[in-house]
């Protein structure tokens, strides 16, 4: 090691995730190949990088800090600490340079049973959109079925490690979820009943209805426009600003009473999209404080506000900043409590449940999930009067 001073050694305990591991390792090889020093396995759990520049080293402790508590990463400053390294490696007779094998390509063989396993409540949710137009609470605007990326995740455990089969996971997902829609009895246990309100389905574009650019107007004429939208394919906004002909599309759809949403707004993609130009019916906002800003607020002032709807509501602040707007439609946790406070008022077997629990029973998408509820039909019709 080097006499002069400026420099520092880390002792690292690693933890037991494999993926945790790798990533600390990759981070501790990052400075070692590039300023000096070597990596070695102390045992396999203690690790030690011999000696890195004293700014690097610093870094490389806040860095291992977010993925692991302070006490597994220790900071030695050099030359003070080479008798605590001397004393290391003595116990340690026989330390080696430290070398992770690349991680092995997750085989799809399987995927589609584990596929098969998955319960839908464990991935879908049914959330609720609210109006807030009358004095006398909230009022049922929309609904949406819409799909839980970390659940999944967890629920595919290795599979959820290549990017091509979490998205074909999602996608096949999302295809059994609009097939179990098209039967009455596919949409009784889904949503406990036939849909409240408009439902908006979570859905890659993939899965859109094909909807021909170029129609005869003869045919044109023969299927018009339905008069209300039944269902929203909600694509997320990455996907949906890659689709050329969205708007010819959307168009196709309308006939057929479908309708677009957009999902994934937020305050940091305000000014890098221009909503306006969005052919979907719906955007979906995600709230969170940074809207407030001076900026965010001259770009939502563009907005027609009958399109946007308020997602994300953590807090009444979140209600009160869209109602001054001109939002009208609200999704969210605290809306949510909400709407579960709402359902139990008019309940005659609320003394029964918690807020919580009628809460939970709403969210479900399986009968199972709905156990313990005692008045059902108010569960599926979500609010007691909905919105017109």
């Amino acid at each position: 090691m080097r006499p002069a001073p400026g420099r520092a050694a880390l002792r690292v305990t690693p933890g037991e995730n494999p993926g945790q591991r790798r990533i600390i390792f990759s981070l501790l090889r990052e400075v070692a190949q590039v300023k000096g020093g070597s990596i070695l396995e102390l045992s396999p759990d203690e690790w030690l990088l011999t000696e890195a520049p004293m700014p690097d080293a610093e870094a490389l402790v806040a860095l291992i800090g977010r993925q692991l508590s302070k006490d597994h990463v220790r900071l030695l400053v050099l030359p003070g600490s080479k008798k605590i390294l001397a004393d290391l490696l003595v116990s340690n007779p026989a330390p080696k340079i430290l070398e992770l094998p690349a991680a092995g390509a997750v085989s799809p063989v399987g995927l589609e049973f584990k596929l098969a396993q998955i319960n839908p409540d464990a991935v879908f949710s049914r959330r609720s959109y609210v109006a807030f137009n009358r004095a006398d609470g909230p009022a049922l605007r929309l609904q949406r079925l819409a799909l839980n990326e970390a659940s999944l995740r967890q629920q595919l455990g290795s599979y959820a490690q290549e990017p091509s089969l979490l998205r074909h996971a999602k996608s096949e997902l999302q295809k059994g979820l609009i097939e179990a829609l098209g039967g009455e009895r596919g949409r009784a246990t889904l949503l406990g009943g036939s849909p409240a309100a408009p439902l908006l389905v979570d859905m890659p574009p993939a899965l859109l209805p094909i909807s021909p650019e170029h129609e005869h107007e003869k045919e044109q004429e023969a299927h018009e426009a339905a008069s209300t939208i039944a269902l929203y394919a909600t694509l997320a906004l990455d996907a949906a600003i890659g689709i050329d002909n969205l708007a010819t599309r959307r168009e196709g759809l309308k006939r057929d009473a479908w309708g677009i949403a957009i999902s994934g707004m937020s305050a940091e993609a305000l000014s890098l999209v221009n909503i306006q130009a969005l052919p979907a019916y719906w955007v979906i906002l995600e709230w969170s404080a940074a809207l407030e800003q001076k900026t965010s607020l001259k770009l939502l002032g563009q907005l027609d506000p009958s399109r946007v709807i308020l997602d994300g509501c953590d807090q009444k602040a979140a209600l009160l900043f869209g109602l001054s707007l001109g939002i009208s439609c609200y999704g969210g946790p605290w809306i949510e409590d909400l709407v579960a406070a709402a359902r139990m008022k008019s309940c005659p077997e609320a003394a029964r449940c918690t807020r919580a629990e009628c809460r939970a029973r709403g969210f479900a998408t399986t009968s199972s999930g709905r156990i313990g509820c005692q008045a059902p039909h108010l569960l599926a019709a979500v609010l007691q009067e909905a919105a017109p």
